[in-house]
């Protein structure tokens, strides 16, 4: 995906309104590969399996190996459906979203070794 794209500054279009916060719900998200920012920061790309997650929600990291750790997801990035090579920035990550749920996380914060394939990340208070 195209994770230098994270840090570019995102282009509104004129007349365009934030959108108003949401409460976050339930999710799971599966991590694929991890890459590593210039900044030090993470990009985790996988594939929602269920739920819906909100940008800059808090997530917890359920890793393979290891105790579970917080992180927050301040922006996602996805293949846009309508145009071949361009990439698009939603609002949220859906379980049922464009192709198949797989989307990019930056995730501040944190290091891509912080990261394995493998591990998951779900909402706070949502880990077994």
């Amino acid at each position: 995906m195209g994770l230098l794209s994270f840090l570019k500054k995102p282009k509104r279009k004129s007349g365009s309104v934030c959108p108003q916060p949401r409460e976050q719900e339930a999710f799971l998200f599966q991590i694929e590969d991890v890459f590593a920012m210039r900044d030090g920061s993470a990009v985790a790309a996988g594939q929602m399996i269920q739920g819906i997650l909100l940008r800059g929600s808090a997530a917890v990291c359920v890793p393979v190996q290891g105790q579970p750790f917080s992180c927050t997801v301040d922006a996602i990035e996805q293949p846009d459906p309508k145009s071949w090579g361009e990439f698009i920035h939603p609002d949220a990550a859906r379980a049922d979203g464009p192709w198949n749920g797989h989307y990019s996380l930056h995730i501040p914060g944190r290091g891509k070794a912080d990261f394995h394939p493998g591990d998951r990340l779900e909402a706070p208070g949502a880990e077994a």
